[in-house]
């Protein structure tokens, strides 16, 4: 019991971590400086760098793999709620990475051919 505690606690604790990080990086001045000066040309690099950076969070992950772990120890015969958050996350992560490599190796392809 005191074990699924200390989940919970690290896991809420890294979740809100994570977010307070994800949204202090979105407002960072730069990023609105640059966006406000030139809305054309900026909103796609600033578009995609907020879904990656929110994709790759790593704080935000290992939160929701603890509150998954303390459901799990709670409950093991049950599903764990979380697992309703975590599949959606790992898709969305998962499509955000094979978009970076497919922008990465895109432009080498185009040159050779």
């Amino acid at each position: 019991m005191k074990k699924i505690k200390v989940y919970r606690v690290i896991g809420w604790i890294l979740v809100g971590y994570g977010i307070i990080g994800y949204l202090a990086n979105l407002a960072t001045q730069d990023k609105f400086q640059r966006f406000i000066n030139d809305p054309a040309k900026e909103l796609m690099p600033a578009l995609y760098g907020s879904l990656m950076a929110f994709a790759i969070n790593i704080f935000l992950w290992a939160g929701l793999i603890l509150q998954w772990r303390a459901d799990r120890n709670e409950t093991p015969d049950k599903k764990s709620k979380w697992g309703r958050f975590i599949k959606p996350y790992l898709i969305f992560t998962i499509v955000m990475c094979i978009w970076t490599a497919y922008l990465i190796i895109m432009p080498n392809l185009l040159r050779r051919g």
